[in-house]
């Protein structure tokens, strides 16, 4: 009796999409041979680069900077002009087997700038890291993307008032426009600047000795120091 024969499997009529790359081995390449893709909306202001900068000079790069075929940066526009400011002049990169406008390319670009916002944090853990980290001393927090001032705002915010040994030395985030809840006000304006430069040319007119961070009074009114803020725990 004559075996059967294996049906024949017809092959798949889905074509199979080209991939980008078969190979995620880093290259070294010239800084200078990189160039920011022109589509990309995402702006790098000094401060974010100041603790960028801290980052690749305590831990180098740790982040993939990917980019298409030529060399236009897809992803990690921030750590390359940090990697600028740093001085360095060569930098490990991935390279993509696409061009810059290739609908691959773009939808990169687009998810590296928006992804992490879907993601959820703890508030009280990360106050936690930062109180942790903020014992190295002045500057302890340059590179984690806080500063004495915001770590301080952002205590006050999400920490309850029993957590706060002294909740009135916080009049320096406590006693601004943007924290007085309820509070009435004349009025109040909205200034913004294309640089530091700005900033602090702004303020020497006004008469400030010291450009606010985020707002402040006029005419202008005392501010506490930061440090005598202490919580618990």
């Amino acid at each position: 009796m004559a075996s059967k024969k294996p049906a024949a499997v017809a092959p798949s009529s889905s074509p199979r999409k080209k991939k980008a790359t078969s190979n995620f081995a880093a290259e070294i390449v010239a800084i200078e041979s990189l160039r920011p893709h022109p589509r990309n909306y995402r702006e790098h202001p000094e401060d974010q680069i100041a603790h960028l900068v801290e980052s690749l000079k305590t831990f180098g790069i740790y982040r993939n900077v990917v980019v298409a075929r030529d060399g236009t940066i897809l992803a990690g526009h921030g750590v390359v002009k940090a990697a600028k400011q740093a001085k360095l002049a060569r930098i490990p990169v991935i390279r993509l087997n696409v061009s810059p406008e290739d609908p691959a390319a773009l939808k990169l670009l687009v998810g590296d700038n928006e992804v992490e916002h879907l993601g959820d944090r703890d508030d009280r853990l990360l106050s936690e890291l930062l109180k942790e980290i903020q014992k190295d001393g002045p500057g302890g927090l340059l590179g984690t993307g806080f500063d004495e001032k915001m770590l301080a705002a952002f205590l006050m915010v999400t920490r309850p008032q029993s957590e706060i040994a002294d909740f009135d030395a916080a009049a320096a985030w406590a006693g601004m426009p943007e924290y007085n809840a309820g509070e009435q006000r004349f009025s109040y304006l909205v200034v913004s600047f294309r640089n530091e430069a700005g900033v602090r040319d702004f303020c020497k007119k006004l008469g400030f000795k010291d450009a606010p961070k985020r707002a402040t009074w006029w005419p202008p009114e005392p501010r506490n120091d930061l440090k005598s803020v202490r919580f618990e725990g």
